[in-house]
């Protein structure tokens, strides 16, 4: 069941485009169980395969700060961290993206989203 429900959320955040290496502006978190956003947006960079999440209120918890690249797939990037946390970059257009996180490793049936856009 919850290789299901990623692969329906991988397929919902795909589109053809990549996600290019900059500094984003972030819409706060979203999660998809209750659909309440976080209070306070957040920054991310992508650089050399390493994407980094940086808020100055604070990650939700689980949310990684720092994860690596693993799969550059046609429709969207896969990234991973260091405990299984699965993170996903799915362009949006040339300047954004949308970023979600997934707990493959927990008995959570739901994720945060969000939209980032380049600042540089």
């Amino acid at each position: 069941m919850k290789i299901l429900i990623l692969m329906i959320s991988f397929l919902y955040f795909c589109t053809l485009d990549r996600v290019l290496a900059g500094n984003y502006l972030c819409d706060p978190w979203t999660n998809t169980l209750t659909l309440l956003k976080e209070k306070n947006p957040f920054t991310a960079s992508l650089d050399g395969g390493a994407l980094v999440f940086r808020s100055g209120s604070g990650l939700p918890e689980g949310v990684p700060k720092f994860s690596q690249l693993s799969y550059s797939l046609p429709n969207y990037d896969l990234f991973v961290t260091p405990n299984g946390t699965l993170v996903t970059a799915s362009p949006i257009t040339d300047t954004s993206f949308r970023v979600a996180v997934y707990f493959p490793y927990i008995d959570r049936r739901w994720f945060w989203f969000s939209k980032c856009r380049l600042t540089n």
